[in-house]
């Protein structure tokens, strides 16, 4: 009976995580084996088998998916010394370079879901993200230095095949270095390495594919343009909500 209590405290702390299919993967750790790596659960084997059940369910019921993942486990901030510390120490431990532009990645996560979808996925996105000041010089913003100084956001995409993927365990490393290549030299130019060619990024496809969603979002977004009630009834929610949560958390435990 205990161990059913906790089992269900365990759940409901986390089931807000999950109202809208997201899938949260915690900190793990990794160790170096015969030449490769492989996941250890610092949380104990559970939470994996629990991460890889919800992916499996997704794939069975063949729900389309886009998977979105930051390896790096939170922000890179220049001027968090701990942050800084934290994963350079970790990437002594790995023998992975001292990174000054990225944080050392966690494979954990994309791991698993690469092991768990394989072909169900089309393909991966190696995605970099770069920021140009309105001063001409590179920055890393918060939030408003980016409403307020930045001038242009520089994005590299590198598609990759799954295959090549499953291929190589070490691939995220391996893209993490390039990672820094990339941003120590934007830091001098301000511009990635092969430019694309802009006629070729448009296409009719593109906007086939979205224009339901854009139109679907637009439909439900209009009360709150046209309607003064609606928008009233908007705030009320998000100024109460969050209260009534905090009231509710005596009731979770």
């Amino acid at each position: 009976k205990k161990k059913k209590k906790k089992k269900k405290q365990w759940y409901q702390r986390r089931v807000r995580g999950h109202q809208h299919g997201l899938i949260f993967v915690k900190r793990e750790r990794l160790i170096l084996h015969e030449s490769k790596w492989s996941i250890y659960s610092s949380h104990g084997d559970n939470n994996l088998d629990l991460i890889r059940k919800q992916i499996r369910e997704k794939k069975n019921k063949n729900i389309p998916m886009l998977m979105t993942l930051f390896p790096e486990g939170t922000r890179f901030n220049p001027d968090n010394a701990k942050v800084l510390e934290k994963s350079h120490a970790y990437a002594r431990s790995i023998s992975f370079p001292e990174c000054t532009r990225v944080l050392t990645p966690r494979i954990t996560g994309t791991n698993i879901f690469v092991e768990e979808l394989g072909d169900y996925l089309k393909a991966i996105f190696d995605i970099t993200v770069a920021y140009e000041g309105v001063d001409g010089k590179a920055m890393r913003p918060d939030t408003m230095e980016f409403l307020d100084s930045v001038k242009a956001v520089h994005i590299h995409f590198k598609q990759r095949s799954v295959n090549s993927v499953i291929e190589n365990e070490g691939w995220l490393y391996d893209s993490f270095k390039e990672k820094e290549e990339m941003l120590v030299e934007f830091d001098k130019t301000l511009t990635f390495p092969d430019p694309p060619d802009y006629k070729h990024i448009y296409s009719w496809s593109v906007f086939s594919e979205t224009i339901i969603p854009v139109l679907y979002t637009a439909t439900i977004c209009s009360p709150l343009i046209f309607c003064k009630q609606a928008r009233s009834l908007w705030l009320q929610t998000v100024l109460f909500v969050p209260i009534l949560q905090l009231l509710a958390k005596p009731i979770w435990k």
